[in-house]
């Protein structure tokens, strides 16, 4: 026996035993360790030092470095409760440590709540249950969900470790976004609010009362999506939850009312939380900043009247200030009656444009106004004031001799003028102005919308019916004087920044019969409200986008759900993509809708080839690769028929073609059917052709099953060199939490 036992600790490596037993443990996935190639878990496996075999783990992306830590400290067996596996740390609370983790078996990336060791008691656990119990009840999409809570006792140890699972949502907390990047723009924070009071809206319907409402349990996802936490204080119908001499709440949000006794509040309290999260959202400011004296600190929250948002940001909405201060009321019956009645009132400031240039008469935007109706002139004039340094002009003929004299960034024409009219002024613009051109949007109340539409393709930027809203018109205005010629974006300093930045619109102001790159001709189109706006001009290639993959998902060659994944794909990568240069295109949201729409029908081409080569279960020789490789020309071809024909009212083809075309060229010029290298592949091909790898490979194949997230990610990061856009791949990586959860929500 003691022979063998020599014999057998000369064959095998002491790293192995030690491989092996994170393998059992499941700290190693074993599904991911299959799925290394043959030379590397053979260079693994021999590796002899445990030191070396941590490192070389932690490399390869099968351990994090948080869990070599915790093995290097010997204390594996805390990385694994109940099913779920512990990755890394999120956060540090009260009562514990938040991981971010995944189920052993299903392999679904969530957040661990772990109580922490000796904060076991019945109080704290009574709560501990509560909150998960709370938060089970609420389906919400801006609610953080419950999906799973219990008991773990670790190998070896007494005590048993209490804990509950929620759903992991990518993006950072309120308070962390703004203190890193400044205050959100006001139509984001409108947005962003509207769905925090609706995931309110919900809890209060359930009897709960959050009582805990504060930037820091507001998290924001890459897609601006808010998502609310922490119901670990909330107020339950007929049951009272605390401990003796604890503040519940946080004193900067929290309300007089709740201040004084946190038993005897209602649904209004998280209002005035909402009002004051809001407040620090807009300004980057602590509506009532903590001294740090306790004492000093209630006494303030009891008597203090309610900060006022134009005395921090005069150039902010009036009805907005207005809205805050209401929500901050310290009387609760002056505030608003519900989260559900604040939610309609951030409505209007969802679609606010913040002002794009200072009082300084050198600094602002050179804008002509060429109207015969001297009460048009005078209104544009008084709306743009601040703003833009205004001429005025009768006619088209002085528009044209005004313009012969000085640049402008702006025209702004009325249709129907004596002599030279706008669509006249239009066209001798396009052909005599040199570069820059001006931005030109007309307007009437005589022309049909249609009409007006139509000279978007004679060189028009936008129109505009008359009557028209002032918010609509400034609206229009900001956008296109955004997308002016020669403006360049800039990383941003501020989301203000981020959010005002836009990609040229006319980078090359004349282009010929051979650039067939796409560029948008209008920011926004007709607004919502609009009764005379048309669908979106990329609805009916979102339509032929539908039929395409419905039709390869007949014939399964794609999967189920693969044109709605896609689609939110696009999406997810856009918001995280980089402010400078040609990539801020994907934050202009109609480029970024028109993207979206065609993005699946990147592989039209594929209708064409044999089903036996398309869905051969083995490999394919050279002949056949080929012939699958056709497809992308084949797609072209078609898609380049119908620019032909209906590309005048069907703008987004073009875009359409580019992705069709090119989305399977590597950034190193390796790839086909063009060779095409580096920045001369169409920025929306590069989009889409690292979304579409993304997708093909999470899904099963004939010739192989689905990979998992995290062998995706280091197929896509890692073990393709030079195949993606370099500043996309990093996108993509920020935004992988996002991609494997919008693959996890659509059937396949």
């Amino acid at each position: 026996m003691s022979s063998t036992l020599v014999l057998k600790t000369a064959v095998i490596p002491p790293g192995l035993d030690f491989l092996n037993d994170l393998l059992e443990q499941s700290i190693i996935h074993p599904e991911e360790w299959c799925e290394l190639p043959a030379q590397i878990l053979s260079d693994i496996a021999s590796t002899e030092q445990i030191e070396s075999l941590l490192e070389k783990l932690v490399e390869r992306q099968l351990l994090t470095e948080f869990q070599s830590q915790m093995i290097r400290s010997g204390q594996s067996t805390d990385l694994v409760v109940g099913h779920y596996r512990l990755l890394e740390p999120l956060g540090r609370g009260g009562m514990g440590v938040v991981y971010r983790a995944e189920h052993i078996h299903l392999r679904r990336q969530v957040a661990v709540k772990l109580v922490s060791a000796g904060h076991g008691d019945h109080a704290r656990l009574h709560r501990f249950y509560l909150e998960a119990r709370s938060v089970a009840r609420l389906q919400h999409p801006n609610i953080v969900g419950c999906q799973d809570a219990g008991q773990h006792r670790p190998p070896g140890a007494r005590e048993v470790r209490d804990y509950y699972v929620m759903e992991l949502v990518p993006g950072r907390d309120l308070h962390g976004f703004v203190t890193e990047n400044g205050p959100v723009p006001v139509h984001r924070a409108a947005a962003l609010f509207r769905q925090v009071a609706d995931a309110l809206t919900e809890a209060h319907r359930h009897g709960l009362i959050h009582r805990d409402i504060k930037p820091q349990n507001i998290i924001v996802t890459p897609d601006w999506q808010a998502k609310v936490l922490d119901f670990g204080l909330a107020l339950h119908p007929q049951l009272q939850v605390t401990e003796p001499g604890v503040l519940l709440g946080s004193v900067g949000y929290m309300a007089p009312e709740q201040a004084r006794d946190p038993h005897r509040v209602d649904i209004r309290a998280d209002l005035f939380s909402l009002g004051a999260s809001l407040f620090w959202a807009l300004t980057g400011r602590e509506p009532f900043p903590v001294t740090g004296a306790a004492i000093v600190d209630l006494q303030l929250r009891l008597n203090a009247p309610p900060p006022e948002l134009r005395a921090v940001r005069p150039e902010y909405p009036v009805g907005l200030s207005d809205l805050i201060a209401r929500l901050m009321q310290p009387d609760p019956d002056r505030r608003p009656p519900s989260a559900a009645a604040v939610a309609a009132a951030l409505g209007p400031f969802t679609r606010w444009q913040p002002v794009v240039a200072g009082a300084d008469a050198s600094s602002k935007f050179r804008v002509l106004v060429a109207d015969d109706d001297i009460d048009i002139r005078v209104f544009v004039r008084n709306l743009l004031a601040g703003e833009c340094a205004c001429t005025e002009v009768e006619t088209g003929d002085a528009a044209w001799e005004a313009l012969e004299h000085q640049p402008f960034d702006l025209v702004i024409s009325d249709m129907d003028m004596p002599g030279l009219d706008g669509a006249g002024l239009t066209a001798r613009i396009q052909a005599q102005v040199p570069d820059p051109l001006p931005m030109v949007m007309l307007m009437s109340g005589a022309v049909t919308t249609e009409t007006l539409g139509n000279l978007l393709l004679e060189g028009a930027d936008d129109f505009i019916r008359k009557p028209f809203q002032p918010s609509e018109f400034l609206s229009r205005v900001r956008g296109l004087l955004n997308r002016r010629p020669g403006f360049e974006a800039r990383p941003p300093q501020s989301p203000s920044a981020r959010d005002t930045v836009r990609i040229p619109a006319r980078a090359t102001t004349r282009l010929t019969g051979a650039d067939t790159r796409f560029e948008p001709r209008t920011l926004a189109g007709p607004s919502p409200g609009d009764p005379f706006a048309g669908p979106p001009p990329y609805t009916t290639a979102k339509a032929l986008g539908l039929i395409v993959t419905r039709l390869l998902e007949e014939v399964t060659v794609l999967s189920r759900g693969h044109s709605a994944r896609l689609t939110r794909y696009v999406s997810a990568l856009a918001a995280v993509a980089p402010y400078h240069a040609e990539y801020a295109r994907l934050k202009d949201q109609t480029y970024l809708d028109m993207l979206a729409a065609v993005a699946p029908l990147h592989d039209v081409g594929l209708l064409a080839i044999p089903t036996p080569i398309s869905m051969k279960p083995g490999r394919l020789d050279a002949e056949e690769m080929m012939a699958v490789q056709m497809h992308a020309t084949i797609g072209a071809d078609v898609i380049a028929d119908l620019v032909a024909k209906y590309g005048q009212s069907l703008p987004c083809l073009s875009l359409a073609a580019e992705v069709v075309r090119s989305h399977h060229e590597r950034w190193d010029g390796g790839g086909y059917p063009d060779g095409l290298k580096g920045a001369d592949i169409p920025l929306a091909a590069r989009v889409v052709g690292l979304v579409s790898v993304y997708d093909a490979l999470r899904s099963r194949r004939p010739a192989r099953p689905g990979f998992t997230h995290a062998r995706t990610l280091r197929i896509i990061t890692a073990e393709s060199p030079n195949q993606f856009d370099p500043l996309l791949a990093a996108a993509f990586q920020a935004a992988a939490p996002q991609f494997d959860q919008i693959y996890q929500q659509h059937p396949r």
